[in-house]
């Protein structure tokens, strides 16, 4: 049974969507605690990632029925808990990552997300991450010199206008972490969410840390 995997590269020549301050070195280790029993099977995973242009940088199983998945799309990165028993619609918790510093303040931030699933019945691919671009785009101009965190009397603004469309790419992204968990394990909760009734349209902030590099 899986247990951990770290940093693999499926997309070494990914171009920088957000502007980096270095060039991202070439990941070529893998570290794990027990040894994948299905090589055929993870393959199948890797593939369907490498699809989607996305680069797996964590799997943790953390309980028998908790998945943690942790993934790189244009250098921002996205982890969540997936439930393997029945994921989650409600109250999901995602936590995006810039994984370059903006070079104009050399911060990198960690932003948790909680919000509902909904289902999408159509996105335009070539836009899937703008609404997450923008809102790390926003960020700097709330954050104050030596603070570690944005302040949550922020969080409205920094949402406003762009709530709708990053809770559809989010719902996208999510439902995307789910059937690469599917082909890990051999579930088929894809058919859950696919089948779910959408619930009330709800995402807000929970928090946002800041990491100033020297």
């Amino acid at each position: 049974m899986l247990n951990k995997i770290e940093n693999i590269t499926l997309n070494p020549n990914s171009r920088n969507e957000i502007k980096s301050s270095k060039k991202e070195s070439h990941i070529n280790h893998l570290t794990k605690k027990e040894n994948f029993s299905d090589t055929i099977t993870f393959s199948a995973a890797l593939l369907f990632l490498s699809q989607l242009k996305w680069r797996l940088k964590k799997i943790n199983h953390i309980s028998t029925d908790e998945l943690e998945v942790e993934i790189i799309a244009n250098d921002i990165s996205y982890s969540t808990v997936i439930n393997l028993k029945e994921p989650s619609v409600r109250n999901l918790t995602i936590q995006i990552r810039n994984e370059f510093p903006f070079k104009h303040n050399n911060s990198l931030y960690e932003v948790s997300v909680l919000m509902n699933y909904q289902k999408v019945e159509s996105f335009d691919e070539e836009k899937l991450y703008e609404p997450v671009n923008k809102l790390f785009y926003r960020i700097p101009s709330y954050e104050y010199a030596d603070e570690k965190e944005i302040s949550s009397t922020f969080y409205y603004e920094l949402l406003e206008g762009v709530e709708s469309e990053l809770l559809k790419s989010l719902s996208v992204i999510y439902r995307n972490m789910v059937q690469f968990s599917d082909k890990l394990t051999g579930k088929n909760n894809i058919s859950i969410i696919n089948n779910i009734e959408s619930s009330e349209q709800s995402i807000k902030l929970n928090k946002i840390l800041i990491n100033h590099l020297t």
